[in-house]
């Protein structure tokens, strides 16, 4: 079976569910508090393994109950976690998300994801990446790391995806290396400042693939503009929505989907996945998408 690496972070969603964002100096109540298990690399490699995909992911927890609550729940989604390091110096790394009318504003905390250095992931690597099919990377880890895998996987002739999330404005400069760019508009408009969307799109056809949330997403065939449409749901939690396409998305390619067929099959799972509260909660089996009817 062709197995996919997720390199990337891992950690404890802290969702709190609010009418409104406190003003500065105030004091609020909130209607409750939620824990989940998220981190962009582990809920990529969640979405992978629960429509069916063989993934590994490489990254770090530390030694405490939260790395404990994240190993548990990869291992229970069949995501490999032979490559997870435990720090004893840094903690398992946090999310906290303000969950307002049904959408969200994140704060991370980095914790261990910070040790993910080069040297790290020269430790933890079991295998090499030449044998999987896909390597994913995403920006909640150190950006000397993510250099690092991108120059590795090219020399070994490995695809990557990586999903430039929370933005890098220099993810630009690895358009030579990489065979996919993820970001959504907002990223996209950070990371190209010089041009539009449409230019952008056009500038790296069939590697740049930009999300534009409800509207769909947006990419150059070669011949082109192609926008996919999302599909149309009732909205709970936007949590872990583009992680779910990610994954998806890596997953069908892999698979040998066209990338315009891996984008609608990774919106359907991501439209599946804000029906439910949580990152991860409402990632989507294969069964469950193929069930779903928008």
């Amino acid at each position: 079976m062709k197995k996919i690496l997720v390199v990337g972070s891992m950690s404890v969603d802290l969702t709190i569910e609010t009418q409104r964002m406190p003003e500065q100096g105030e004091t609020m109540k909130a209607e409750f508090l939620e824990l989940f298990c998220g981190g962009k690399g582990a809920n990529q490699a969640v979405s992978i393994a629960r429509l069916g995909g063989a993934v590994d992911i490489l990254g770090c927890v530390g030694s405490d109950t939260y790395g404990e609550m994240v190993i548990e729940n990869l291992r229970k989604n069949r995501v490999g976690t032979e490559m997870v390091g435990r720090s004893s110096s840094a903690l398992t790394g946090t999310a906290h998300i303000f969950l307002i009318n049904h959408d969200n504003r994140i704060v991370i905390v980095p914790g261990a994801n910070d040790t993910v250095t080069p040297e790290f992931v020269e430790v933890q690597l079991t295998r090499p990446f030449s044998s999987y099919s896909m390597v994913i990377l995403q920006n909640e880890i150190p950006s000397e790391t993510i250099r690092f895998i991108v120059k590795r996987c090219q020399e070994e002739g490995v695809p990557i995806l990586y999903n430039p999330a929370p933005a890098d404005v220099a993810a630009g400069d690895l358009m030579n290396e990489l065979t996919f760019l993820t970001p959504n508009e907002h990223e996209c408009g950070q990371i190209f400042p010089q041009w539009t969307l449409a230019e952008a799109v056009g500038k790296y056809p069939n590697q740049l693939v930009v999300t534009l949330g409800s509207k769909g997403v947006i990419f150059h065939d070669g011949q082109t503009i192609r926008c996919i449409p999302a599909y149309k749901v009732k909205a709970v939690d936007t949590t872990g929505a583009g992680d779910t396409f990610n994954g998806a998305f890596a997953l069908e390619i892999v698979r040998g989907k066209s990338i315009a067929e891996a984008i609608q099959l990774a919106n359907k799972a991501a439209a599946i996945s804000v029906t439910k509260k949580g990152a991860q909660g409402g990632m989507p089996t294969e069964y469950e998408r193929q069930q779903f009817n928008s």
